[in-house]
């Protein structure tokens, strides 16, 4: 029951660009933060990274979105390769419509029919990665301590962690169930968010 009290928010989740941004006119790091930014949750229907899918959600806006990248790099790193990975196996689908969980079925299909989608998505998890690494690769210290190192790394998140990420986050809902996701207990005692 450890983990009821540690995960109240889903942990699986990434962030896009709210609209098409080229990677040549976010040339810097400065610049990067200044454009706006959605966060996405991920499905836990499956341990299986390549058997989750995006929450049925329009995504939620960053408020700030520099404060929010400097504090969850490390971790994005490694969830943007999830979305990666779900992208290239047609799993990766983002709902754009109110009524998202309808719309989610009735999308998947024509979107990947749709090269350009595909190749669209592609370059915006491509260049959040690439910006997330160069990040990173400007503000890393060498007398980091282990510990830091870990947490570079992209360690799950936890606790105090998953709770603060609500407070980067403009609240476009009112109920307590985040990007659509309900936090459900396995036999094991294990939390996972997933869609009903």
């Amino acid at each position: 029951m450890y983990e009821l009290h540690e995960y109240t928010t889903p942990r699986y989740l990434f962030i896009l660009p709210a609209r098409h941004s080229d990677m040549a006119l976010i040339n810097s790091v400065r610049s990067w933060f200044h454009t706006h930014y959605k966060l996405y949750f991920l499905c836990e229907c499956s341990h299986e990274p390549n058997e989750m899918h995006v929450a049925p959600h329009e995504g939620y806006s960053i408020k700030t979105p520099q404060e929010f990248i400097v504090r969850y790099a490390p971790y994005l790193r490694m969830t943007i390769k999830i979305a990666q990975l779900l992208l290239s196996l047609g799993g990766l689908v983002i709902p754009q419509v109110g009524s998202a969980s309808t719309a989610i079925k009735h999308v998947l299909s024509s979107k990947f029919d749709n090269d350009q989608y595909y190749e669209d998505m592609k370059n915006q998890l491509k260049m959040i990665d690439s910006l997330i690494n160069r990040y990173d690769n400007q503000h890393k210290h060498p007398d980091t301590s282990v510990t830091g190192q870990q947490k570079s790394i992209g360690a799950p998140l936890q606790g105090a962690d998953l709770r603060e990420l609500e407070s980067y986050l403009e609240r476009v809902d009112n109920k307590r169930s985040l990007g659509n996701l309900y936090r459900t207990v396995t036999v094991g005692g294990h939390v996972r968010w997933v869609c009903l």
